[in-house]
């Protein structure tokens, strides 16, 4: 259900920089500021210097982090630091990582796709946004008129012909290869051909899109094309670059975001649990390892995992009418049978009294919060299958907050794509 396009895409030119590492970024909204401290000084060339300007003093309309962005991408490009291809292409990236042990890879296909609203069918939302993100972002699109980064999306393709098209042009030499310090491979091939464009622009004609990260940069483009096509007409801002993966193929890993509480211990929890919810021993040392008995036990029913720091239990709901009665009645099916609706709703707001719980991104952080007497309990969530997020957009919703996230994530400054 989205319309893709090609595009020139504007690139670092390797004649002018030798190691491409130096010069990416991970998106903007993940960047701390000694994240960005360490990009500034990898590079003067970093496309953090445009995506995540600093303030100065003395800055006003006429000149700030905005206006300075704008200088910086005119003067790369007049050096010859960035160049835009001479050819319109639809680009293959894939980033080659490790999650443990286990190698795996992400392939998906970057391209100018059409800012259709939500209601018409094309790419669907499924987080909140926040009105001062998306205005900062509005004013640096404003100011640069490029996309600079990707909204990373992901669809179910069915579209064998789509497929063995991609896969043709991966078996061919890469416009660029490197790795970042992360130890993630980056690599990106150009697809030319008309007929292979069609191809994959015919697949995603017919498959649900769902963004996965970038809602905030999706907002903003829509913004911006309003404004644009209120003050001009049809542009190249009714298009946006987007990162497009195929998640029953080649698609991102999908992790849970765990939770952690403090001000109540294991035996005063299990009590206001139960009968509510069924709690059984569980293994407890390695938290890596209960996560993966977690995982095994989700595939035969909701399960969840809580330890402290002397033992670990897993947790199932024995009572689904309090379950159904715990989670609002105006949410649709989809939202109500999500695990971490069920956390929220039956555990943590019913039955344990409105805890407020905070959020990690490893079962061994939530570990360490618990270990450190920082949290007294931990909370662990499976992984959430793709079809789950793909149910909630459907039915017109948000996802509850911090419900999940998808890595990896793609760089920014692999391709960047300018409208004018």
């Amino acid at each position: 259900m989205a319309e893709i396009a090609p595009f020139r895409g504007t690139r670092y030119d390797p004649s002018a920089v030798d190691d491409l590492s130096l010069v990416v970024a991970p998106p903007y909204d993940v960047i701390t500021e000694a994240d960005r401290d360490a990009l500034e000084v990898a590079s003067p060339y970093n496309v953090v210097r445009l995506i995540l300007g600093r303030d100065e003093p003395g800055d006003d309309e006429r000149s700030n982090k905005y206006t300075r962005a704008r200088g910086l991408l005119e003067a790369w490009l007049a050096a010859g630091v960035l160049r835009e291809d001479a050819d319109e292409a639809l680009y293959v990236y894939e980033q080659r990582y490790e999650i443990g042990t286990d190698r795996r890879f992400q392939r998906g296909v970057l391209g100018a796709v059409r800012l259709d609203d939500p209601e018409a069918g094309g790419v669907l939302p499924h987080e909140r946004t926040y009105e001062k993100i998306v205005e900062d972002r509005l004013q640096l699109l404003r100011a640069t008129e490029t996309n600079l980064d990707t909204i990373f999306c992901v669809y179910d393709g069915q579209d064998q012909a789509a497929q063995a098209v991609i896969e043709r042009v991966v078996a061919g030499t890469p416009l660029s290869q490197f790795t970042t310090s992360d130890g993630i491979e980056h690599v990106l091939w150009a697809m030319t051909d008309v007929l292979d464009i069609a191809a994959v622009a015919r697949e995603l004609e017919k498959a649900p899109v769902v963004i996965a990260d970038g809602h905030h940069r999706w907002q903003t483009a829509l913004h911006y094309r309003n404004e644009r096509r209120t003050a001009e007409g049809l542009g190249p801002w009714d298009l946006q670059l987007m990162f497009l993966v195929d998640a029953s193929r080649w698609g991102p890993s999908l992790l849970p975001i765990h939770r952690v509480v403090s001000g109540i211990e294991a035996t005063t929890a299990m009590e206001r649990m139960a009968p509510a919810i069924r709690a059984e021993p569980a293994p407890r040392g390695d938290p890596e390892r209960l996560l993966q008995g977690l995982i095994e036990r989700r595939a035969r029913g909701r399960t969840f995992a809580m330890f402290d720091h002397y033992g670990a239990w897993w947790l199932t709901v024995a009572d689904p009418a309090a379950e159904r009665a715990s989670l609002p009645a105006e949410r649709s099916e989809a939202w109500r049978d999500l695990d971490v609706s069920v956390l929220h709703g039956l555990v943590f707001d019913r039955l344990l009294g409105g805890v407020k719980p905070r959020f990690v991104h490893s079962a061994t952080e939530a570990a360490d919060e618990v270990k450190s007497g920082k949290a007294s309990l931990g909370f662990l969530l499976a992984p959430m299958p793709f079809e789950a997020v793909r149910a909630v957009a459907e039915a017109g919703e948000a996802m509850p907050p911090k419900s999940t996230f998808f890595v990896p994530k793609p760089a920014t400054g692999v391709v960047m794509r300018a409208l004018e």
